[in-house]
Order: structure tokens, then C-alpha cells, then sequence
């Protein structure tokens, strides 16, 4: 006798699909993303600081798309560059002359001073050369001309004298002869002088004249007739 078996109810096997092997799985896609616009934006460092800086400037300038909104700031920028350097200049140049006027050119000789002055008997400022400012700018100004006595050189400076002279002019005089070692004396007429003679033969010579305080060196030693004769000179 034969024995059927039974038929199964699904002729085709199921399947169980692989294991995923994640190793191996292919990354997912992305979706490609729009690239980003960024908006034109404009940064430009200007260094206030003269003709280096308009130079940068359109330099970084040139560097920019040419659009609308960019030749309207960079005609801007360039305005206000070319204003700061030329103001930059002007203020310089003001200041370089200020500083000129207010500083004497000691090597520069004039003729007229602002306040009474004496000479030799007989000379012009002209002929001794004008005078010469020796004091800095900030001081007190006191101004010498250049002469001889005989063949010896001398400078004569000469400046109003100073307001503590005033109540006690004799003795103020004999107390910075003192300070410049001018302890001999003489008399030229009404005019004391104090001369004060170093080592190496040069003489300082303080008088006071026409309400003037006088200083005067000599290369070498001069004698007393002639610093009396010179000193009684000066009008």
C-alpha cells in the first residue's frame, strides 16, 4: 500500500533575507545643499597717518567687485583719506613754522633789538656784525656783538637789567662778579668794573650801563687801561 505524504501548504520556501553587515553598508546620500550666499560686506582698516594710508586704502579698495554699492563707499573712503591727509600736512606744516618763529637762529644777526642797547663810541652794530642771540629761546633774551680790543677778539652781550638789580644796583653787580670769579676792580668814570682773569689768560668783564647788565669776554688777557677805556666807550 502506498502512503502519500502531505503536500505543504506554501510551495516556495520562505527566504530570511542576510544579515546586514553594517561595515560594508553604503553611507547614505545626503542631499546636496544650495551653496551660501554670503551678503557683500566691506572691511577696510584705514590708518590715519598720512599718504601711506590712501595708498592702502585703494589698494584694499581695488580689491573689491565692482558693483554699485561698492564705488559709492569706496568714493567715500577715498574722500575722507585725501581730506585727512591734507589736513595731516596743513597741521604739520603750521606746527614746523610755529616752532621756527618762536625759536631765534642764533647764527642769524639783526640790528634792532627791543630794548636800548650801548656801543663803542664811534661803531654801528652794522660794522661789528649785528648782534647775535646767546640765550636758548624759552630764556630771557640777551644778545652780544663781536669786537676787538687792539688785535683781541671780545663778545659783548648785553640785557636789561634783571628787576632784583633795581633796589640795589652796586652791590648786586659785585655779588655775581663774585660768582664769575671777577674779583679786580676798576673804575671807568662813574662805571665799576669787575674783571675776573682764568689760568689760561681769557677775562670775563661785568658792568652794568644805561640800566643794562653788560658781560664781556676776551681770548686773552687785556689790561686794565684798556678793559677802563673801552668800558667809558660804550654809549
Amino acid at each position: 500500500m502506498l502512503v502519500r505524504r502531505p503536500t505543504p501548504s506554501n510551495p516556495h520556501p520562505v527566504r530570511h533575507p542576510a544579515p546586514v553587515d553594517d561595515a560594508h553598508t553604503p553611507p547614505a546620500t545626503t542631499p546636496a545643499q544650495p551653496p551660501r550666499v554670503t551678503p557683500n560686506t566691506i572691511d577696510i582698516n584705514i590708518n590715519f597717518g598720512g599718504l601711506s594710508s590712501k595708498i592702502a586704502a585703494i589698494a584694499q579698495i581695488r580689491s573689491l567687485p565692482v558693483t554699485k554699492k561698492t564705488i559709492v563707499v569706496a568714493s567715500i573712503i577715498l574722500l575722507v583719506t585725501t581730506g585727512i591727509v591734507i589736513a595731516g600736512f596743513t597741521i604739520r606744516h603750521h606746527t614746523v613754522t610755529n616752532n621756527t618763529s618762536d625759536n631765534s637762529d642764533p647764527n642769524k644777526a639783526i640790528e634792532n633789538l627791543e630794548y636800548q642797547t650801548v656801543l663803542p663810541e664811534g661803531k654801528s652794530i652794522s660794522e661789528l656784525g649785528g648782534w647775535k642771540r646767546v640765550s636758548p629761546p624759552k630764556s630771557d633774551p640777551v644778545f652780544a656783538y663781536a669786537d676787538k680790543i687792539g688785535d683781541t677778539p671780545i663778545s659783548v652781550s648785553q640785557q636789561p637789567l634783571p628787576e632784583s638789580f633795581k633796589d640795589n644796583i652796586d652791590n648786586q653787580v659785585a655779588e655775581l662778579a663774585k660768582k664769575f670769579n671777577a674779583t679786580t676792580k676798576i673804575d671807568a668814570g662813574s662805571t665799576k668794573v669787575y674783571i675776573g682773569t682764568s689760568t689760561k689768560g681769557p677775562q670775563s668783564v661785568i658792568l652794568t650801563k644805561n640800566n643794562l647788565l653788560i658781560l664781556i669776554k676776551s681770548q686773552k688777557k687785556i689790561d686794565d687801561k684798556s678793559w677802563t677805556k673801552y668800558a667809558d666807550s660804550l654809549n
